[in-house]
């Protein structure tokens, strides 16, 4: 979704902020007497930086159950089984790490290519990580999963090239990841576009982009054919030869090349044993690492990712640090009642949801009742009392900046983003959203508040020193 909407839900639905007797007129008040507000000069990369970090882990505060992905950080206890005749196992010592004093912290998932069959393993619902699947796995923290896996031949332990090894793991903690791969997609095809360096002749870790049409005894078969499929050669885990028979064609070539499927082939018991051939067409050649390495300050895609996604939260960061840089010297108080009612209207409707929710099931809970589970011994008072204060000061600071920074916002300014958060809905849940649908929905004063807070953010932003330099195509429109 679209920053201003993240924004708008930070802002709790504060429609009626500005509305009724009593108000606090923040456009003329003199804001100073509330807050000092900080230095809004000098940002650097590394407190971003810090502020991306700190985020993430305030969000592994609520993760209990999660869908592994790129991006995730996790801390696991991790024991390595060598699976023997009989399926007997025995420990693999310098592979475990089982014990609350000993196990594996700060593993950044799919970050390490080596590592690839194992952090498939984590992410995908498989037994062995050999399995085909779209399925992602459900992990809960502190619950155990486990999978497969046969180690290489040519492994470079010849204890155990060859053998089958089983992992059992469990997930301590798991920092999320901020923005997903098809968030930051734009900005990596407009980095590709603009340092776009094909190669003629494919080798081992280059991506090819490829059409395929795989055929067993002269017909076709379901996902044997594909267009502007893309994969890492000797990473992508396609049937056994598949990928080494690409290795030496060259970029542009029509070819085929033949596979036989195991004979304990799971995904299509159809196919297990088959012979089959595929007519390829190569569509371009590249490799990641030597396009990164020689056009940004990385040397992986991981860490190229990583960038896109910082990047991506440099707006939030810099008000987040400004936040902090400035100072409180009091509160108003009309503004934090105003916003007292509006967490205290937000606690009532989640209580009556719950009961809702739970009626469902056939389970009869009271108001009181309800209340005592999600907020127990009053915590409700203090969750509205805190997040009062803290929109209250936030609130002002933000319309302390619109005015030191000389920012105007219109009302045609308003309307074009009103739009664009509607088009943004529409496309977000397949359903149609019109302008007024989203000034109904959030009230237009805290519409307005949020744009003016992006609008401002955007400018701080621009102030950040020592961020990355990462090529981008000149007509890339990446949406924030």
């Amino acid at each position: 979704m679209k920053r201003f909407i993240c924004l708008c839900m930070a802002f709790a639905m504060c429609a009626a902020l500005l509305a009724g007797c009593g108000k606090f007129d923040i456009d003329n008040e003199d804001l100073t007497a509330y807050v000092k507000l900080g230095d809004i000069e000098n940002f650097t990369y590394e407190e971003v930086c810090s502020q991306y970090t700190e985020h993430r882990e305030q969000l592994a505060e609520t993760v209990t159950s999660f869908y592994p992905t790129t991006g995730y950080t996790l801390d696991f206890l991790v024991k390595a089984e060598l699976v023997g005749e009989e399926d007997s196992l025995t420990e693999i010592e310098e592979w475990t790490h089982n014990t609350d004093s000993d196990y594996v912290t700060g593993y950044d998932v799919y970050r390490d290519n080596a590592n690839a069959a194992f952090d498939y393993g984590i992410c995908y619902k498989v037994e062995d990580v050999s399995e085909n699947t779209t399925a992602s796995r459900t992990v809960k923290i502190g619950e155990e999963f486990s999978f497969t896996m046969e180690l290489d031949d040519d492994y470079e332990n010849a204890e155990l090239a060859g053998k089958t090894v089983k992992f059992t793991v469990n997930v301590k903690k798991a920092i999320p990841v901020v923005y997903s791969d098809s968030y930051i997609s734009d900005k990596l095809l407009s980095f590709y576009t603009a340092v776009a360096g094909s190669k003629e002749i494919i080798e081992y870790g280059d991506t090819v982009k490829m059409d395929f049409t795989g055929t067993v005894d002269g017909e076709k078969f379901d996902g044997g054919t594909a267009e502007d499929y893309s994969i890492i050669v000797g990473e992508a885990g396609f049937i056994d030869g598949f990928e080494d028979q690409l290795v030496g064609h060259k970029n542009g070539e029509k070819f085929e090349i033949t596979v036989t499927f195991p004979e304990d082939y799971e995904a299509d018991e159809s196919l297990a044993g088959k012979e089959a051939v595929f007519e390829i067409e190569i569509k371009d050649v590249y490799n990641d690492n030597d396009l990164i390495e020689d056009n940004t300050p990385f040397s992986s895609m991981w860490e190229l990712k990583e960038a896109f996604r910082i990047e991506s939260y440099a707006p939030f960061a810099v008000m987040d640090i400004l936040y902090d840089r400035s100072e409180l010297i009091a509160y108003p108080e009309k503004l934090v009642s105003t916003f007292e009612k509006i967490y205290k209207d937000q606690v009532n409707r989640r209580i009556s949801e719950q009961i809702q929710v739970y009626a469902q099931y056939g389970m009869s809970y009271t108001k009181k009742e309800m209340r005592e589970m999600l907020y127990p011994d009053g915590s409700d008072k203090t969750y509205v009392e805190e997040s009062a204060k803290k929109a209250a000061y936030q609130y002002l600071i933000v319309k302390m900046l619109q005015k030191e920074l000389g920012l105007e916002y219109t009302d045609e300014d308003y309307e074009e983003n009103l739009q664009t958060m509607a088009e943004e809905y529409t496309s977000y849940y397949g359903v149609e959203y019109t302008a007024k649908d989203i000034e109904d929905l959030f009230g237009e004063e805290i519409l307005r508040l949020s744009f003016i807070e992006t609008l401002v953010s955007d400018v701080l932003a621009e102030r950040i020193t020592g961020m990355p330099e990462i090529p981008q195509a000149e007509d890339s429109q990446t949406e924030e």
